[in-house]
């Protein structure tokens, strides 16, 4: 598989690429949708952009491809919405910063200096690292 393009999240005023899929965990209980690839690069078929505010993870906009590579938006999964609390997502996010230290051609397997890791339950930040890669 292809190295994926990363998604944005927003957080502490800084615009910031993570190596998580935020919207994958809510994906799967909706078996209505199907995206279909963009690109190899981008084999979930779609693209999010999130924002850490007041410790709270929200989709503040979103781009996705369906059969036929028709394009829709934010509101194809949440009609009437301009963002959406991520009350879903218990997991944790990557962010790779610092120099790339090993190139893994599959995923988000690359290796840089650090990663930020946040840890979310139920959509809220509760606690955040920094993993040094160095070593």
């Amino acid at each position: 598989m292809t190295a994926q393009i990363k998604e944005i999240v927003f957080y502490k005023g800084q615009r910031q690429l993570m190596a998580t899929e935020p919207l994958s965990s809510y994906l799967k209980n909706r078996k209505d949708i199907d995206f279909v690839f963009h690109s190899t690069a981008c084999w979930r078929g779609y693209l999010g952009t999130w924002e850490i505010r007041d410790r709270k993870l929200f989709l503040i906009d979103f781009k996705g491809w369906l059969k036929g590579h028709n394009e829709v938006d934010l509101s194809y999964l949440f009609p009437e919405k301009n963002e959406v609390f991520a009350d879903w997502f218990n997991e944790k996010i990557r962010i790779p910063h610092g120099k790339m230290l090993k190139y893994v051609h599959l995923g988000y397997e690359s290796v840089f200096e650090k990663d930020l890791i946040l840890n979310f339950k139920k959509g809220v930040l509760i606690n955040e690292e920094i993993q040094d890669n160095t070593s």
